[in-house]
């Protein structure tokens, strides 16, 4: 697994826009792994290009999680993001965060945590409800 680093369904108006879309009938459960997976599939690339630049043995950069598989716990779903910690990633974290001698990477840690990233993955999933809801509604 790729640890703890995992997108979940988040985005304003979000509880509205469930209602009026299970009011329409429509599959929850298709709706939210749509949206999660849509989501990851927007921010790896950006996750892949930040790491690129740091040229490691390669294993890093092969640890990167990019299966769209959507895991459900009861009723929550979530998808791993970033990087296997042990099938290589490890450095990761060390870029990420830094060490005394390495300066951290601001581009590599926001592609992952960054506000503008959480912006971009909140708009993806309240676009795909309202896309839903509107075939849903015939339109």
């Amino acid at each position: 697994m790729a640890g703890k680093n995992r997108i979940g369904l988040q985005f304003d108006g979000m509880e509205e826009l469930i209602k009026e879309f299970e009011q329409l009938g429509g599959d929850l459960k298709s709706a939210t792994e749509n949206a999660l997976k849509q989501s990851k599939k927007a921010v790896t690339p950006g996750i892949d290009q930040a790491i690129k630049k740091h040229h490691l043995t390669g294993d890093t950069e092969k640890s990167l999680d990019k299966e769209i598989k959507v895991e459900w716990e009861g009723t929550t779903a979530s998808i791993d993001v970033g990087f296997h910690i042990r099938q290589g990633g490890l450095p990761s974290i060390f870029l990420m965060y830094g060490t005394p001698r390495v300066t951290k990477d601001t581009k590599l840690y926001n592609s992952i945590y960054g506000s503008k990233v959480k912006k971009q993955i909140a708009e993806i999933q309240k676009e795909v409800f309202q896309k839903m809801i509107a075939r849903r509604m015939g339109g």
